[in-house]
């Protein structure tokens, strides 16, 4: 990838932002087992595939990245990216949104059932 087309990316941009805090999750239900995942977020403008750049304009999108560093031997870390179009100007409104994510588990869980 060209340094000029680095800019472009949305997770080379999402990179290279610092992260901003931990937020802790419960695991499979059971309330005696969590992760702790480190957050970051950025406002990145987003643009349209090349072959769409006519008939659709670039967006203005949160990209939220959480990731578990530490993560127990035999599971994969939990690894969440997430994209929105509301707000998110701190780490208590990125955790607002990963906690709605979380809520997504359950539902697919009961509608399994």
């Amino acid at each position: 990838m060209s340094p000029q087309n680095t800019a472009h990316r949305v997770f080379a941009q999402l990179a290279l932002v610092p992260w901003s805090g931990c937020h802790r999750v419960a695991i499979g239900g059971d309330a005696e087992e969590s992760a702790c995942l480190h957050v970051k977020f950025a406002v990145i403008i987003t643009l349209p595939p090349i072959g769409k750049k006519k008939h659709c304009r670039p967006q203005v999108l949160t990209y939220i990245h959480a990731l578990e560093l530490d993560p127990p031997a035999g599971r994969s870390p939990i690894d969440w990216k997430l994209v929105t179009n509301l707000p998110v100007g701190d780490i208590a409104a990125a955790v607002e949104k990963l906690d709605w994510y979380a809520l997504r588990w359950k539902a697919e869980v009961c509608s399994t059932r």
